[in-house]
């Protein structure tokens, strides 16, 4: 009876786990597009969690989206991105528990503020 009870509580964990998976549109109706959003303010509105996916949109003629390391992040620096996004509507799988960081690297918009540091828990 009890390994019956443990394989159910699994099966409800593990199926709800995966449908529970939420989607968010970073800076939700504002988008992603310097000057408009505080974009950490918003980000420390939600807990992100394993399987959630965010959305970037933006106008990819005056914005992309980049996924840098916290040392870049922290100085805006756009030389070495771990991805580059310019399709205008990006989505990201949060794959893994921790700190995931974003910038956008045309003109000087990180140092505008358009940046977002992403925690993404179990």
């Amino acid at each position: 009876m009890a390994i019956k009870n443990i394989l159910i509580s699994t099966f409800v964990v593990a199926f709800f786990g995966v449908s529970l998976a939420a989607v968010y549109n970073v800076g939700d109706s504002a988008g992603w597009s310097a000057g408009i959003v505080d974009y950490n303010k918003w980000a420390s509105k939600y807990t992100f969690h394993v399987g959630d996916t965010i959305v970037f949109k933006y106008n990819n003629q005056a914005h992309n989206m980049e996924r840098v390391t916290r040392q870049n992040y922290a100085k805006c620096n756009k030389s070495s991105p771990i991805n580059v996004h310019t399709s205008g509507s990006d989505s990201i799988i949060l794959k893994k528990p921790g700190h995931i960081y974003f910038i956008c690297s045309k003109f000087n918009l990180c140092q505008l503020g358009q940046k977002v540091d992403i925690l993404v828990k179990w």
